[in-house]
C-alpha cells in the first residue's frame, strides 16, 4: 500500500504521463526495474510461498531501491550514499573481525 501511495504521489505532482516517461528514461530505468521487481517478489514470497525470510529480503531490496531513488534527487546524494555504504561496510567488517 505504501509503495502504491509513494508512486501515486509522484504521479500527481508531475502528471501521470510525465512521471511514467521519467521512470522509463535511461537514468531511472535501473531503479524502475529493481523497485517494481522487488515489489513483485515481495508479494510473491509473502502470498504464494509464505516465506518470511524471503519476504523480508525482498522488502529490504525494495527499501534500498527507494532510498537510492530519493537520495538521487539531492545534490551529491549518490556520492554521499556510496560514502555511507562504504563506511557502514567497513564498520561491520571491523566489528566482525574483533
Amino acid at each position: 500500500m505504501g509503495s502504491l501511495l509513494f508512486l501515486t504521489s509522484w504521479a500527481v505532482l508531475l502528471g501521470p504521463i510525465t512521471y511514467a516517461k521519467h521512470l522509463l528514461s535511461t537514468p531511472r530505468l535501473p531503479f524502475t526495474a529493481v523497485y517494481f521487481g522487488s515489489i513483485a517478489l515481495t508479494l510473491y514470497f509473502a502470498i504464494a510461498l509464505h516465506s518470511t525470510l524471503l519476504t523480508l529480503a525482498a522488502a529490504l531490496v525494495q527499501l534500498a531501491s527507494l532510498l537510492w531513488y530519493l537520495v538521487s534527487y539531492f545534490p551529491m546524494g549518490g556520492t554521499g550514499l556510496r560514502f555511507a555504504a562504504r563506511f557502514g561496510t567497513n564498520r561491520v567488517a571491523a566489528w566482525m573481525t574483533d
